[in-house]
């Protein structure tokens, strides 16, 4: 009697790993589709307190003939109605942000769960080659799937079309399946999900530098015609609101479609828990800065660092240029000075109001960098390195005190870098060379925020590191107030519910030291109440 052997099909399991896949997310995914579907219809309800329909041939001549506008927030298209204001207030914002969901989703899916050997668990079972990628990716599609579902019928909730609102949705969505596809390509090809992540997010920046650089351009001229070349700036392409263009959709449906093809195919030419591009082969003998957790700690956030360095400087240059005609364009469009004064803490002059408006979104950014260098710490422990390290003369405090360190100096320091160049160009106009001090002055300022932010950060990992999802709330708050909290007139109470909300916007407000001081000092008990904590856990627990 002969037997035979039955391999599972490519697919097998599909359906049970999906479920899988959507459940260990459902929070993550959930968090992310309600808070961007609710952004796009509230934008919408504010249209009628902010801009002046009567108006509004004025505000399109005013953004058509400014490139640094349309570099800043897209080309509009029509401003006459919610829908179209919406589309070019905060669509791309969207639009980024869901890109930045997709990617996430589909690491944490799929390489993530890799590099934790729950991946190699499961094909133990009857589970096909592709199951695992192909369910994280699903899972990824079906929650920008849901979040252009509930951004069409927030809109026609509202009031606005339905074909538009049919193109804002569809679009937000459709961009957000190619990253998604961007997403499981570059799991294929590095061999950590740290690695796909930077990648997928990294090319997420470049088709986004490419956007402002296309709208930022002469609508005449060769340059403009790269915002086709960049998926972010597809879902604007198709026109919501304003004669839309169904077939620019095709775009990123396709793009996606064949990303997803893509990686599968590269998923079948790598082994397991490997990268198709192969790591770099390390040195013969270690170097004594790696005798020490300071030098530790460097070597595995160095390439972080440089990356956010980098890529500030680049943002303060390219904000610092289009600085000194921001404030001729604002006098002449009264809704938007007055959207750029309640951002800029009502500084009366716009110059000012522009410069604090941008620190305050910094500022955020660079509590997102020190919460970021954080737990790198915390995925050391969830690989078992950081049981090695322990294992060998070193306290637990000064492991935590050398991530803490970079976390610490880092932000601040490249928050006031930043604050310095995009002042450059406005002193050197008016030859005021003051700028550059009162602006890095009110990133300074602003600094005890991001610290408030890493205090709690460490304050959870000590504590309850299960909870560390907490100061991703926080951050994902702070963004919605800061870029959409002027713009629908949220009450005071509720935008200064913020770890950067008691602290001064200098120079459009006086020093408050009492406030700085205070909340430097909650950071600072925070983080020592964290380090307690860190010492008397046991790793691994929650």
């Amino acid at each position: 009697m002969s037997t035979t052997s039955h391999r599972p099909g490519l697919l097998t399991g599909l359906g049970a790993l999906l479920g899988l896949a959507v459940r260990r997310s459902r929070w993550f995914y959930l968090t992310w589709v309600l808070a961007l579907a609710s952004v796009v219809p509230l934008t919408a309800t504010a249209y009628e307190t902010i801009v002046d329909p009567g108006n509004a041939p004025l505000l399109i001549r005013t953004m058509e003939n400014n490139p640094s506008m349309r570099a800043l927030l897209g080309p509009p298209t029509d401003l006459t109605t919610p829908g179209g204001f919406t589309v070019w207030r905060v669509g791309t914002f969207t639009v980024v942000m869901g890109a930045v969901m997709a990617i996430l989703g589909v690491v944490r899916s799929t390489r993530a769960e890799e590099e934790d050997g729950r991946t190699e668990l499961l094909r133990s079972a009857a589970v096909g080659r592709y199951t695992p990628l192909v369910a994280g990716v699903l899972a990824a599609l079906l929650a920008c799937l849901a979040l252009a579902v509930l951004i069409t019928a927030g809109m026609v909730a509202v009031g606005e079309p339905l074909a538009g609102s049919m193109a804002l949705g569809l679009g937000t969505g459709l961009v957000g399946a190619v990253f998604a596809g961007v997403a499981a390509v570059s799991a294929q090809l590095s061999s950590s999900a740290r690695g796909a992540r930077a990648l997928a997010l990294w090319t997420l920046a470049a088709a986004y530098t490419v956007r402002a650089m296309a709208d930022g351009a002469s609508t005449q001229g060769p340059l403009h015609r790269l915002g086709w070349g960049s998926p972010v700036q597809w879902m604007a392409l198709a026109r919501p609101y304003a004669d839309e263009r169904w077939w620019v959709l095709l775009l990123p449906l396709t793009a996606a479609v064949l990303l997803v093809a893509a990686a599968v195919v590269l998923e079948s030419r790598r082994d397991h828990a490997a990268g198709l591009w192969p790591s770099r082969r390390g040195r013969a003998t270690a170097p004594a800065s790696l005798s020490s957790p300071l030098g530790l700690s460097w070597r595995l956030l160095r390439g972080s660092l440089l990356g956010w360095t980098i890529g500030m400087v680049l943002f303060a240059l390219a904000m610092g240029s289009i600085s000194t005609g921001f404030g001729d364009v604002l006098e002449g469009t009264p809704q938007l000075a007055l959207i750029f004064e309640r951002l800029g803490g009502g500084a009366r002059q716009l110059s000012e109001a522009f410069y604090v408006a941008l620190l305050s979104l910094v500022a955020i950014v660079m509590g997102i960098l020190a919460v970021q260098l954080l737990h790198r710490l915390e995925a050391e422990e969830r690989g078992g390195q950081v049981e090695l390290v322990l294992s060998t003369a070193v306290q637990r405090t000064r492991l935590l005190g050398s991530y803490l360190l970079w976390a610490t100096v880092v932000p601040v320091a490249l928050l006031t870098l930043a604050a310095v160049l995009m002042t450059l160009n406005q002193a050197a106009t008016e030859d005021d060379w003051g700028w550059p001090v009162r602006v890095a002055a009110g990133a300074v300022a602003l600094a005890p925020g991001g610290l408030l932010l890493l205090g709690l950060a460490v304050f959870l990992h000590g504590w309850a590191p299960r909870l560390s999802w907490l100061v991703w709330a926080v951050v994902g708050w702070s963004l919605f107030v800061v870029w959409v909290g002027a713009v629908l007139g949220l009450p005071a109470w509720v935008t200064r519910l913020t770890p950067w909300a008691p602290l001064p916007q200098l120079p459009a407000e006086q020093m408050n030291w009492l406030a700085v001081l205070a909340t430097t000092a909650v950071a600072a008990a925070l983080a020592l109440a964290g380090v307690v904590g860190y010492r008397r856990r046991d790793l691994g627990s929650g």
